[in-house]
C-alpha cells in the first residue's frame, strides 16, 4: 500500500459542497460529503480532494521529520524517510509530465498541482523534512525531486515576476519561500546552491507588499497571515540579529497587526477573503507564533495563540512543539502589541475598545484591496466574548458564494442604496482620538451618495451615528445593514427600533433611532461563511429619503437599556443613557 497519494492534484477550492456551499471531507469510505449529508462526485471533487491529501501527507512527513529530531523516534524517522523516497517517484513521474493541464487560464501553473502556489506550499513541507532529517538514509531520487521543485518554482516565478509583472502578489511570497528551503535542502544532500538569493527576494518582497502599519496590503487577515508564514519559514537558520533593521521592524509590524486587530476573546476577524474558521488556518496561526517568538519578543500573540488551539481541539498536530530553534540565534527584542484603540491608516481599519476589553469594533474605512477585497467601505464588525456581528470571511472560491453574496456589500454591516451593492471604492479617516474612542470617516461607495460613519465607544457602550447624503437632489431607499452572527432579536418601539443580540455568554441591546422615519426589517439571511446554509436571521435599517441620520447605541448589559436620543439641527446626535450604574451622555458630531 502506497504511504503517499500517486495521482495529480487540481485547485483545492472546487472541494465545497455545490449545494450548501461548504467545505467537504472525506468520509471513512472515502468519498465526499458535506456536514449536512451530501456525496459529491465528478473529477474536479477527486482533484481537488487529492489537493488536501498530498498537503495532509506533506504535513505528515514534516511532523515525523521534526518529532524524530526532537524525541529520537526511530519509527517515526523511518517512516518520514520512506514517504520521501515513494514522494520522488511521484514528482519525477510529474515532471515528466510537464505542467499541469487541470490549470484555468488565470492560474499560475504547477506541475504536481494545477496551481505553482500549491506546489510552492507542498514543497516548503517536504523541504523542511529533508532539512530535519539529513541527508542520512534518503532515497537517491530525493535530491532530484529537489532539483526538480527549485526549477518548477523558479521557472513559476520568472512567469509571476518577469511577465507578469506581480511581483507584489502573494504568490511570490510562497515561491520565495518554497525557494528558500528547498536550497537550503539541497545543501544538506551536499550540493552548492545558494540559499541566500532566496532570502533577500523575501526581504525585497516585504518591502514591496506590506505598508507601515504592518498590514500586507489586500487588507485581508488571512493574507497577512499567509505572507507572514512565508516570511517566516523562508527564514529558516538565519540570525535574527543579521537581519535589516528595516526587515526586523517590518515583521515586527506585522505581527503586531494580529496582535492589536485581534478581538478580546482571542479570534482574528476575517476581514476580507479568507476562511472565516477553518482548521489548517488554526494550525497556521499557531506555527506563526512558534515562528514569531523565535523572531521576535514580545509577540503579544498568547490570546490568539490560545483561541487557535482552543477552536482545533483534538486536530491540534503540535507541530509548533518541534519549531524551537528555527532561527540561528535569540529573537530580537522589539516594541509590544497595545491592545488600546488602534488605527492602521494604509489599509484604513480602525479598532476601537473599550477600557476593559470587552467590546471591540472594527470600522473598515480604506482601499478596496484588489481582488480579494469586498465591497463593504464603511462597515463596522463588532466582537467581544462573543462574535457579535463579525466579517464574514469567504466559502471555498470555487462556491457561487463567494462572489455571490460574501464579497458583496449584502453580506456586511453597511450601506446599499436602491438595493444596489457598493462600487469599488475607498474611504478616509476624518477625525481619529485613541485616546477618546472616537473615529469619523467618510466614502462614496455609490456615484452622488456621500456616507460618513463616526463610532464613540465607551465602557461597554458604542455609539454609531451613519449619516447618508443624496447629492442629486432626489430621495432614494437607503439600507443599513444588521448582520449578527448570534441570535437576534428586533423589534419596533415609538423612538424607533431595538435589538437584543444572545450570544453564548453575554447579551448585547443596540437602541436605534433615526432623524426621519424609518424601519427596521428582520428576515432570513446568512451568517458566516463556514455554513452559509445555516440559517440566520438578519436586519436591514431602511428609509427612503434624501438625507438621513442613523443613530445606534449598543449596550453590553444583561437589561435592556433605557437610552433618549436627540439630534440637533447642526448636526450634533446625542446620547442619553441611564444605566444601573449611573446615567452617561455621549455626543457624536459626523
Amino acid at each position: 500500500m502506497s504511504l503517499v497519494p500517486q495521482a495529480l492534484g487540481g485547485w483545492w477550492h472546487d472541494y465545497v459542497c455545490p449545494t450548501h456551499d461548504v467545505e467537504l471531507a472525506r468520509s471513512p469510505e472515502g468519498d465526499h460529503r458535506c456536514p449536512r449529508g451530501c456525496v459529491v462526485v465528478g473529477e474536479k471533487i477527486d482533484a481537488a480532494a487529492l489537493v488536501l491529501d498530498h498537503q495532509a501527507a506533506a504535513g505528515t512527513v514534516r511532523l515525523l521529520a521534526h518529532r524524530a529530531a526532537r524525541t529520537g523516534d526511530v519509527a517515526a524517522r523511518e517512516q518520514a524517510v520512506a514517504m520521501l523516497g515513494e514522494y520522488a517517484d511521484v514528482y519525477d513521474e510529474a515532471v515528466s509530465s510537464g505542467w499541469s493541464g487541470a490549470s484555468e487560464s488565470w492560474m499560475l501553473r504547477g506541475k504536481l498541482f494545477a496551481q505553482a502556489l500549491t506546489e510552492a506550499q507542498w514543497a516548503v513541507q517536504v523541504a523542511d523534512a529533508v532539512i530535519v532529517l539529513g541527508a542520512d538514509g534518503l532515497a537517491p531520487g530525493v535530491p532530484t525531486m529537489l532539483r526538480s521543485l527549485l526549477e518548477t518554482v523558479d521557472d513559476a516565478r520568472t512567469v509571476l515576476v518577469d511577465e507578469r509583472d506581480d511581483a507584489r502578489s502573494n504568490y511570490t511570497a510562497w515561491l520565495d519561500a518554497a525557494g528558500a528551503l528547498l536550497a537550503r535542502a539541497l545543501v544538506v544532500c551536499g550540493e552548492p546552491v545558494h540559499a541566500g538569493l532566496w532570502v533577500e527576494r523575501t526581504l525585497d518582497h516585504l518591502v514591496l507588499a506590506v505598508g507601515e502599519d504592518g498590514w500586507e496590503w489586500e487588507g485581508s487577515t488571512y493574507y497577512h497571515l499567509f505572507v507572514l508564514r512565508a516570511y517566516l519559514l523562508a527564514l529558516r537558520d538565519v540570525k535574527p540579529t543579521d537581519l535589516p533593521q528595516a526587515s526586523v521592524e517590518a515583521l515586527a509590524a506585522m505581527v503586531r497587526v494580529l496582535a492589536e486587530v485581534a478581538a478580546p476573546d482571542g479570534r482574528l476577524p476575517s476581514l476580507h477573503d479568507g476562511p472565516y474558521d477553518r482548521a489548517p488556518m488554526h494550525r497556521e496561526v499557531l506555527e506563526i507564533a512558534a515562528l514569531s517568538r523565535g523572531l521576535l519578543t514580545p509577540t503579544g500573540l498568547d490570546t490568539v495563540e490560545r483561541y487557535a488551539r482552543e477552536r482545533l481541539g483534538a486536530d491540534d498536530d503540535g507541530l509548533e512543539l518541534g519549531l524551537d530553534g528555527w532561527f540561528a540565534g535569540p529573537p530580537v527584542p522589539t516594541k509590544a502589541p497595545t491592545r488600546g484603540s488602534v488605527l492602521f491608516p494604509d489599509v484604513g481599519y480602525a479598532v476601537l475598545r473599550d477600557g476593559r476589553d470587552r467590546l471591540q469594533a472594527v470600522l473598515d474605512a480604506g482601499p478596496h484591496g484588489g481582488a480579494h477585497g469586498h465591497l463593504d467601505k464603511l462597515a463596522v464588525y463588532l466582537y467581544g466574548a462573543d462574535a457579535w456581528q463579525p466579517a464574514p470571511g469567504v466559502p471555498p472560491y470555487a462556491s457561487r458564494l463567494r462572489h455571490g453574496h460574501y464579497a458583496r456589500t449584502v453580506a456586511h454591516p453597511t450601506v446599499r442604496v436602491d438595493g444596489y451593492d457598493q462600487r469599488e471604492t475607498s474611504g478616509q479617516i476624518l477625525e481619529w482620538d485613541a485616546a477618546r474612542g472616537r473615529v469619523t470617516a467618510s466614502a462614496e461607495p455609490f456615484v452622488g451618495v456621500r456616507v460618513r460613519r463616526s463610532l464613540v465607544m465607551g465602557d461597554g457602550v458604542l455609539a454609531d451615528v451613519v449619516t447618508v447624503t443624496c447629492t442629486d437632489g432626489v430621495p432614494h431607499d437607503i439600507s443599513l445593514g444588521l448582520r449578527p452572527a448570534v441570535g437576534l432579536d428586533v423589534r419596533t418601539v415609538p423612538q424607533g427600533a431595538v435589538s437584543t443580540w444572545q450570544g453564548d455568554g453575554a447579551r448585547l441591546h443596540g437602541v436605534h433611532v433615526s432623524s426621519v422615519p424609518a424601519v427596521m426589517q428582520a428576515g432570513p439571511g446568512r451568517g458566516p461563511s463556514h455554513d452559509p446554509a445555516a440559517p440566520q436571521l438578519v436586519a436591514d435599517w431602511t428609509v427612503h429619503a434624501e438625507r438621513v441620520v442613523l443613530a445606534s447605541l449598543y449596550v453590553l448589559d444583561d437589561q435592556e437599556p433605557d437610552v433618549n436620543v436627540t439630534f440637533a439641527p447642526a448636526g450634533t446626535t446625542t446620547f442619553h443613557l441611564r444605566a444601573r450604574d449611573g446615567a452617561t451622555t455621549i455626543e457624536v458630531t459626523p
